[in-house]
């Protein structure tokens, strides 16, 4: 079993260093990034892995559309009829780079474990708590 645990520390190694190897690249290139479904559900994936121990649950809807006076944002959906929550990503179909799409959608994945977590999604304490463990992915929390 510990075995396991020590690839697992490996693995998570190598993801967090390529995250910001990427990272670090995207902003250095200044190229647009386009958003992709791909990306989103790869990214997902990883940040899940490293920033809330595989602990989230993929996204009901995510939806590439411009948004106003935002990069992203999480909406919660309540149907009252069928007595159901949903959880939606809407996301920019463009960012000034890739750096900057990575950091909107680990933002938005904090807000996410707020609200499934029982919290209020809001740039609380919790949500600051995230700091350190974005700054090892060389990405800003703000």
């Amino acid at each position: 079993m510990k075995m396991k645990n020590k690839n697992s520390d490996i693995l998570i190694k190598k993801i967090s260093k390529r995250i910001a190897r990427e990272a670090m690249n995207s902003t250095a290139t200044h190229r647009t990034y386009k958003t992709t479904y791909k990306d989103i559900h790869k990214y997902f994936k990883i940040f899940n892995k490293l920033l809330f121990k595989g602990k989230l649950i993929p996204f009901n809807d995510i939806k590439i559309r411009k948004i106003h006076s935002t990069w992203a944002q999480f909406t919660e959906v309540f149907n009252n009829r069928k007595k159901t929550v949903s959880y939606w990503l809407e996301i920019l179909p463009e960012f000034p780079n890739r750096k900057e799409f990575l950091i909107s959608l680990a933002h938005e994945m904090i807000h996410y474990s707020q609200i499934l977590n029982g919290k209020q999604a809001s740039h609380n304490d919790y949500f600051f708590s995230f700091k350190n463990k974005f700054k090892k992915l060389n990405l800003t929390l703000n």
